[in-house]
């Protein structure tokens, strides 16, 4: 899935859809890229730029279920506004991807009240090529596929107080050291 990151949020776990929610048959991982727009509305010239995040989970380390997907804690991470995609490999026969062109449903999506969008038509890559950046663009929905996925916190901005109190320390403290 492609979205965009609108107020800055805090990554605290990955995930990954498991099929039937019975426990993990095959080796998953998931991960999140910054994503280079090109600077055109065009999803399909979309190309990653670095990896940001990543985990891995197998049969002895599934993770936690919760609402059909598997998720594993990370050192949590910043996603400061810019362009994103999330995808999982590692899927086959004995563990599928959800899939809404073979009969899955639309999984629902949290925006976290508006501080991301998802957007596109959802990605796919070459399942010979694990982990890659999935370049080839889908007809949607942006969420058409359940493979990875994750777990965030909206990170607060600073009250007016706040920064008028951290400005009003720094100046005093500035003032101490002469």
């Amino acid at each position: 899935m492609d979205f965009v990151v609108n107020t800055p949020i805090l990554v605290v776990g990955l995930g990954v859809f498991d099929d039937e929610s019975n426990g993990l048959n095959r080796d998953l991982g998931v991960r999140i890229w910054s994503r280079d727009t090109g600077g055109t509305a065009d999803f399909a010239d979309d190309t990653a730029l670095a990896v940001l995040g990543e985990t891995t989970f197998t049969s002895v380390d599934a993770g936690t279920l919760v609402g059909g997907s598997r998720f594993k804690s990370v050192l949590p991470f910043v996603l400061p506004p810019g362009d994103y995609t999330v995808g999982g490999w590692g899927f086959g026969a004995s563990e599928r991807n959800g899939n809404v062109g073979t009969g899955s449903v639309e999984s629902p999506i949290d925006d976290g009240g508006g501080a991301i969008t998802f957007v596109g038509g959802s990605r796919f890559g070459d399942p010979a090529t694990p982990g890659s950046f999935p370049a080839s663009v889908d007809g949607g929905p942006p969420n058409r596929y359940d493979s990875g996925t994750f777990e965030f916190d909206v990170v607060p901005e600073p009250s007016a107080a706040g920064l008028v109190s951290l400005g009003a320390l720094l100046l005093f403290a500035r003032r101490r050291r002469r």
